[in-house]
């Protein structure tokens, strides 16, 4: 975390507090994407928090569009050509007529095989559907590998899910189950590493305190450089 205690996280988002003489809670974000939380003297933490949570879609809309980052499905065009992010490559999409459909991940290149070649939505769809196979298929190894690494903090996670998550890369649920965002296979191994103890960690320390960022630099110590890389993404 920053040096200045007014600053806060709450998952991805980072904001500053400032107390005021004003009755009410509101929440600002400034064109350099800096997000500014106004609230009354004396708030607490925990009700600061549970607005930001609340308004976490409009905050993330707003700072992203300030960004520059924002990425419509639209600008991607799904044909023969295009670049497409697996595991932190650029890889060329290349498509060709298959009467059964098929994707393949290859060194530098996705390979798409379907019938309609022509028929974006389809192309997409059988993209992305790659995307999740391979995300079921990769993020269970990751995550046994990183429990074993840190079998000394026993960490005792309930469950992983893996699904698709537009605004999250991961969360961990108040029963103990880790959920990752497919989203995530597209980024270098270790955001995926990141996200993982992230959220483990959230097992010993269900909040943002001192104790559990201390836990994750005792853990991560790279932390904050990578949360600043992923930053560059939209999930």
């Amino acid at each position: 975390m920053t040096s200045d205690k007014n600053t806060h996280f709450l998952e991805d988002i980072e904001f500053r507090v400032i107390y005021s003489g004003r009755r009410t809670l509101g929440i600002s974000v400034l064109p350099d994407s800096t997000v500014i939380v106004r609230v009354p003297w004396l708030t607490s933490m925990k009700t600061i928090n549970r607005i930001v949570r609340q308004k976490s879609g409009w905050i993330i809309k707003h700072r992203d569009i300030y960004r520059g980052k924002v990425q419509s499905g639209l600008s991607l065009q799904y044909v023969s050509g295009e670049n497409h992010l697996f595991r932190g490559n650029k890889c060329v999409l290349k498509i060709e007529i298959s009467f059964k459909p098929y994707v393949r991940f290859n060194d530098g290149t996705i390979m798409l095989g379907l019938e309609n070649t022509e028929n974006v939505r389809a192309v997409k769809m059988l993209l992305y559907r790659g995307y999740k196979d391979e995300a079921m298929r990769v993020f269970p190894e990751i995550f046994t590998r990183i429990l074993n690494k840190f079998e000394s903090q026993e960490f005792k996670p309930k469950g992983l899910i893996i699904r698709t998550m537009k605004r999250r890369w991961g969360s961990c649920s108040n029963k103990g189950i880790i959920t990752l965002s497919t989203e995530l296979i597209k980024l270098p191994d270790i955001f995926i590493e990141y996200v993982i103890l992230h959220e483990l960690c959230h097992l010993k320390h269900h909040n943002h305190g001192a104790g559990y960022y201390n836990l994750l630099t005792e853990l991560f110590p790279e932390w904050k450089s990578i949360r600043k890389e992923m930053r560059k993404y939209i999930s």
